[in-house]
């Protein structure tokens, strides 16, 4: 029901962080929503996935902003998702937890005593091996409409095999179906 969303993950974010949040993107613009990623400093191990996915999505300028530009765009009409932590002092920018009555909270982190408090909804699921396994598979049933581009389900891909060391710890029968669906839909994870 909001014109726009921006979504955060924790500071420096890692490949889950970032991959489920290119996954909440995709389902924002499935409705036809504007949408943002904040970030404001990237690892060097991080920057080639998101400059990849920067090119892909070229025909549409500022995807990626940083914490004064989503300051500036965030307003009552905004939702504002926070994935891969649900601490506010470790988002990319807590000063927008406030100003808007509509936050998202999608991890797989255990809370702890510091907690977002204002979530008008927090999916927190400490048996999922990492938030882009969680995104996967809510975007399995999002909508008939979604289609991910090859390079969203390989940042999806990539932040699920970082999180469970390619598969070898924490990986379950429901993280084998996200990265099924995120191999039918289309993305090259050669």
């Amino acid at each position: 029901t909001k014109d726009k969303e921006v979504v955060m993950g924790h500071k420096m974010p890692d490949a889950d962080a970032f991959g489920s949040a290119v996954g909440i993107y995709r389902a924002a613009k499935t409705l036809n929503k504007k949408a943002y990623i904040v970030v404001n400093e990237a690892t060097s191990a991080m920057r080639p996935m998101m400059e990849a996915f920067a090119e892909a999505n070229n025909h549409e300028q500022g995807i990626v902003i940083g914490s004064s530009q989503a300051k500036e765009i965030v307003d009552r009409n905004t939702v504002v998702v926070v994935v891969d932590t649900n601490k506010p002092s470790y988002t990319e920018c807590e000063e927008i937890l406030a100003m808007t009555p509509t936050v998202v909270v999608f991890d797989h982190h255990r809370r702890g005593n510091e907690v977002i408090q204002n979530a008008v909804l927090s999916y927190v699921e400490p048996y999922a091996s990492s938030t882009c396994e969680m995104v996967a598979e809510i975007l399995q049933y999002f909508s008939d409409d979604l289609r991910l581009r090859n390079i969203e389900a390989d940042c999806i891909y990539a932040g699920i095999m970082i999180d469970t060391n390619n598969f070898i710890t924490r990986a379950g029968v429901r993280t084998f179906e996200a990265a099924a669906f995120l191999r039918r839909s289309g993305a090259d994870m050669t």
